[in-house]
């Protein structure tokens, strides 16, 4: 820590120390004891903003989980900026197990095995390796294995130089008041501001971005121009510096009078802006006016993608995508039950502050023994605290779900009468993603089928720049998902959103029903609800489509429907 800290950046660097340590002890196969400290250490962080004056007086240990030797790495750290226990755990790890362990499936033993059997210590070398076929003979590898990692170093090559939509927005929300500032500068205060705008796959709220664009307005003049331009440029350096922020920063200018014909033009994708007809540059000082002077509503930008909304805007069918307050309520969210962090009556309250009408409790099931899953004992205990919850909470209805593993042969955890006792349950695949897609695609259509199933959760698994999607036949699951009255999730998770935006035309002409959930596991998570809406708007999903678009009455008789 070179810079002066904030005590929020104090306790956000502290605890990402903390979690790297975890990760390295981890990879050296460390006492699992002593990994689980430095885990259960950086989340007794969170929200800790006195660190450094307890790193001073020698009060660390007063947190709950920090022991004497966790203590000694964060006084280290917080008051000289260095981690002696960091950089030693890295220099005692082989050289390229950090990064060989990025490969999706490749966990710390196989790589370790790849860097003594092959010597090679480098995403490169090893794909290198895979061409040369030198893995065919190793013992635990073989073809298929070589081919999945070789398909795993491609798609982490793939993902260099993006960046997730959450983050980006982040970034965005930063920079953006800087440039409005910058762009002011030294103008009259009598004088109309200078508007600053996102566009581009950032106002398009793309889920992967390779760079921000942003449109400047700037005065008639080339001298004032140019002045401008200068300025906006110098501070993004500066802030670009500052942030150790390394994606391209685009910027386009327009004179005031054609600013909302620049904001189209550069919002929409090339096929939007086809759709339109590539009206010729004319004077639109707002895309109210752009799309008014072609007889046109003004258009979501997340839905300018295909060129297909343009004839569904001139029809009037674009009047019913989902409004930035359009949930009324959301499901698959976890509690310190099972992986989450807040209490149930925690998340209700969050939930309540957020002004929703209901919330779902939907932990994990046994199987999903890596997220506590609940055993039938805790299930009990469970119901027992939500109804006394909901006692002191009426004014928002808690409804009792449960996250199920569709196990290998597709039945969902717990038997029936079990599974019964719910309100809802969210049907997910959490292991075995390397099914061919003829048994995948049986398996989740199996739980698709199972009369208990109400949300398909996560559609495909994907991680968005970590983890591909399983192959399945989606289409088969969202045609089912309509007979069967079960909604397919849209997942809000920033890491997720999963079913990709791209199959809305099909959920469209099968009417499938779709929930958007935030999949929280913690009270900040409910918020990703947004990235969910903003999903939903770019496939052009009608509000009457998402379930969770309704009321609690409506809801309420939804979910006993099937």
């Amino acid at each position: 820590m070179k810079k002066q800290l904030n005590p929020k950046e104090i306790a956000e660097a502290s605890i990402a120390l903390l979690e790297e340590i975890h990760h390295l002890l981890e990879l050296k196969g460390e006492n699992p004891f002593k990994i689980r400290a430095f885990e259960k250490a950086a989340k007794n962080l969170s929200g800790q903003l006195d660190l450094k004056e307890r790193a001073q007086n020698g009060t660390l240990t007063e947190i709950t989980g920090i022991g004497k030797g966790i203590a000694e790495i964060l006084v280290e750290f917080i008051l000289k900026g260095t981690s002696q226990a960091r950089d030693e755990l890295l220099a005692s790890l082989p050289q390229g197990l950090i990064e060989l362990t990025r490969v999706p499936g490749l966990g710390p033993k196989r790589a370790l095995q790849l860097i003594e059997a092959l010597e090679v210590h480098s995403l490169s070398e090893l794909e290198y390796a895979c061409r040369e076929n030198r893995l065919i003979k190793l013992k635990g590898f073989g073809e298929k294995v070589q081919q999945k990692i070789l398909e795993g170093i491609r798609f982490l090559n793939a993902g260099q130089g993006q960046i997730r939509l959450g983050d980006a927005l982040g970034v965005a929300e930063k920079l953006l008041p800087l440039l409005l500032t910058v762009a002011n500068s030294g103008r009259h205060p009598l004088v109309e501001k200078l508007r600053v705008s996102e566009t581009g796959a950032l106002r398009r709220r793309s889920e992967i971005l390779s760079e921000l664009e942003f449109l400047v307005e700037v005065p008639p003049g080339e001298k004032l121009s140019a002045q401008i331009r200068k300025q906006v440029e110098e501070r993004v350096e500066q802030f670009r510096s500052e942030e150790n922020f390394s994606l391209p920063i685009r910027f386009i200018y327009s004179i005031p009078t054609q600013f909302g014909y620049a904001l189209a033009q550069t919002t929409g994708t090339d096929r939007h802006w086809r759709a339109l007809k590539s009206p010729a540059p004319f004077e639109a000082l707002t895309e109210n006016e752009f799309y008014r002077s072609l007889d046109l509503p003004w258009i979501w930008p997340e839905a300018r993608e295909a060129g297909e909304e343009v004839a569904l805007a001139r029809q009037g069918q674009l009047k019913e995508l989902l409004l930035d307050d359009g949930v009324r309520g959301v499901f698959h969210n976890h509690t310190s039950w099972s992986d989450g962090e807040a209490t149930v009556e925690e998340m209700v309250i969050a939930a309540k502050s957020l002004g929703y009408q209901y919330i779902g409790i939907s932990d994990h099931s046994q199987s999903a023994f890596y997220a506590h899953g609940l055993g039938l004992d805790e299930l009990l205990k469970q119901e027992r605290e939500i109804r006394s919850v909901q006692e002191k909470h009426p004014e928002i209805r808690i409804f009792w779900g449960i996250e199920s593993d569709i196990l290998q042969d597709g039945s969902l955890d717990y038997e029936a009468k079990i599974l019964k006792r719910f309100d809802f349950t969210v049907a997910s695949v959490h292991s075995r993603f390397k099914m061919d897609k003829g048994t995948m695609t049986a398996r989740i259509l199996k739980a698709i089928r199972n009369p208990h199933t109400r949300f398909l959760g996560h559609a495909t698994g994907r991680l968005l720049l970590g983890r591909p999607g399983y192959d399945v036949d989606m289409e088969a699951l969202i045609i089912e998902a309509a007979k069967c009255n079960v909604a397919i999730e849209i997942n809000s998770h920033p890491s997720r959103l999963d079913i990709d935006w791209r199959w809305g035309g099909a959920l469209r002409e099968h009417q499938t029903w779709v929930s958007i959930n935030p999949d929280a596991h913690e009270v900040a998570g409910l918020r990703d609800v947004r990235f969910g809406i903003m999903m939903a708007r770019k496939a052009l999903l009608p509000t009457s489509q998402v379930v969770n678009s309704k009321g609690v009455k409506e809801v309420g008789q939804w979910l006993n429907q099937k």
